[in-house]
């Protein structure tokens, strides 16, 4: 699940130990500026914003690419690039999917 807080004028969404800005289009994990693509940011904030609900592939094609047509292999080239920059970042967050339905967000356990 996602928190929500207001810095200044701006909301910023956290989970685990990833914030996200969507006014200023900035991500961090812990205070370590995250650098993603455009359409990175906005497939992570469509993500966390849907944690930890399953969102529809086709949701997301259609909120991403105004349901403009577009391949799955797009969608997998894109999460797979998120995937890494979250583990490299160490952000404890992972993108898991459910095959031919959709991905969701979750907040990986650390271990005992």
């Amino acid at each position: 699940m996602s928190l929500q807080r207001h810095k200044g004028k701006q909301q910023v969404t956290v989970m685990g130990s990833l914030s996200i800005c969507k006014g200023s289009r900035q991500v961090k994990v812990d205070k370590q500026e995250v650098n993603l693509t455009s359409l990175e940011f906005n497939l992570l904030y469509l993500l966390m914003k849907h944690s930890p609900e399953l969102l529809p592939r086709a949701s997301i094609i259609k909120q991403l690419f105004h349901g403009a047509e577009h391949k799955q292999q797009v969608i997998n080239i894109h999460i797979s690039n998120l995937r890494k920059k979250l583990q490299h970042y160490s952000s404890g967050l992972s993108i898991q999917a459910m095959r031919g339905q959709g991905y969701y967000l979750v907040v990986e356990k650390s271990p005992l």
